[in-house]
């Protein structure tokens, strides 16, 4: 009676045919690698996930931050940077960061400086 064995291993290349020339009087091997065929990409547009979408820029926030304490000062009167920079360390801030923020602002239109130096709210 013939039984029949189905054996499924992985094993290295060099080892099976050192195996092979070892116990079969094999000359003129040739071997080729067969490359398993890649699968179909399927794509899914379900799948992805939602993109955020981003808010129309309306200029800075002057309620917050750095600007909330500049505009906030700047409302009674004109005022030096070195009269800001206290009241930006008090809140948690670098005062270093303050006088790149005033040329923003100035840029932005929403500060201007007088010609002794102060910054003051436009409008």
């Amino acid at each position: 009676m013939t039984v029949k064995f189905k054996v499924g291993l992985v094993i290295t290349g060099e080892t099976v045919f050192a195996l092979l020339s070892k116990f079969l009087p094999i000359e003129d091997l040739e071997v080729e690698e067969l490359l398993p065929e890649p699968a179909e990409r399927v794509v899914r547009i379900a799948a992805a996930p939602p993109r955020k979408l981003k808010r129309a820029s309306r200029g800075p926030n002057l309620k917050r931050g750095i600007n909330g304490i500049v505009v906030t000062a700047l409302k009674d009167a004109p005022k030096r940077a070195i009269e800001l920079q206290p009241l930006i360390k008090a809140a948690g801030f670098s005062k270093n960061s303050l006088n790149s923020r005033l040329e923003s602002l100035h840029k932005l239109g929403v500060l201007s400086r007088t010609s002794d130096g102060r910054w003051k709210l436009n409008g």
